[in-house]
């Protein structure tokens, strides 16, 4: 098989793959080798001009948006009505442009410095990992800060300011108050509700294993899972099996020789290296119907304040 052009050797063990598999963007080779070489070795932050790019907009953003909290701090809220709605929702939008910034950073950071040319052959561990899973928390929840701000202070400028005395009363800025957290708790909910455990079987692409389990390699999902369970238990009673069934079942293929196997999850963000919202799924993806409703929700988020800002002008 090594000897036909339409085939790759694996460097470990000298298995042959279909050439197409070859930089696909999925493991085929137990040593990573079909991935992780001259042709196709990969980083976290892809070019030279988006890792530069990542760097200076981490950096400006950090700067002047901690700079911008400190300075809407340190001056005394104004009782004037357009003024302290002005301040609040700046506020808020200043901390969603920090926490991106902040993102952008921290992903160059572990792109140049902490993992670097060892991505490839680390890329799995690093899918899986809480530093990449506290990233795609800071992104989402930052960039839902920013734009769900935006949209309640373009709102208020066009319906709501001409009702507000000029001096903003108590009851008033308390409401306001209630309004800005609001915006915070429900910019929360899309950033962390894939990492509950309790959904995991929405949420969870696939399962990684140490390198000493040669059954699996690569991210294993739900359906691969399937069919060794069937070649080694027979017909399953059912296919539609959670995470948790599926962990039990594997350690009683191996509890004797192994104990439990050493796994690790590959959540929600870790369907690419930057760890970003899993924008783009497939039909087959559990998660298709959450994605959907949040890219609806941004989107006619994005309308209303486009609208608002036409009838400001």
């Amino acid at each position: 098989e090594s000897m036909c052009d339409n085939n790759f050797q694996c460097e470990g063990n000298g298995n042959a793959i279909y050439k197409s598999k070859k930089c696909d963007g999925f493991f085929d080779c137990e040593d990573h080798s079909d991935e992780c070489n001259m042709e196709c070795g990969k980083s976290i932050v892809p070019g030279m001009w988006l890792k530069l790019f990542a760097w200076i907009i981490g950096i400006l953003s950090t700067t002047f948006n901690a700079i911008s909290l400190g300075r809407l701090f340190s001056t005394k809220f104004s009782t004037n009505s357009f003024a302290f709605v002005n301040k609040m929702f700046r506020l808020a939008i200043s901390l969603g442009d920090l926490l991106i910034g902040i993102y952008l950073l921290t992903l160059s950071l572990f792109d140049s410095v902490v993992i670097g040319n060892d991505y490839c052959k680390d890329s799995l561990p690093w899918l899986s990992s809480n530093y990449c899973a506290f990233l795609g928390v800071l992104s989402t929840f930052g960039s839902n800060i920013s734009l769900y701000s935006m949209v309640s202070l373009s709102i208020l400028r066009v319906y709501h300011l001409n009702s507000f005395s000029v001096d903003f009363r108590r009851y008033e800025q308390i409401c306001l108050a209630i309004l800005v957290g609001c915006v915070v708790f429900f910019a929360a909910i899309p950033a962390f509700v894939p990492l509950l455990v309790h959904l995991e079987d929405f949420f969870v692409n696939g399962l990684t294993y140490g390198r000493n389990i040669h059954l699996f390699f690569g991210e294993v999902d739900k359906r691969t899972h399937i069919q060794v369970f069937e070649a080694y238990y027979g017909k399953l009673a059912q296919h539609d099996l959670s995470w948790d069934e599926i962990g039990r079942l594997l350690d009683g293929m191996f509890t004797d020789n192994y104990g439990e196997i050493p796994r690790k999850k590959i959540h929600f963000y870790g369907n690419a290296g930057v760890c970003l919202f899993k924008y783009f799924v497939t039909k087959d993806d559990p998660q298709k119907l959450f994605v959907w409703t949040y890219l609806s929700i941004n989107c006619a988020n994005t309308i209303v304040i486009s609208v608002c800002y036409l009838i400001i002008l």
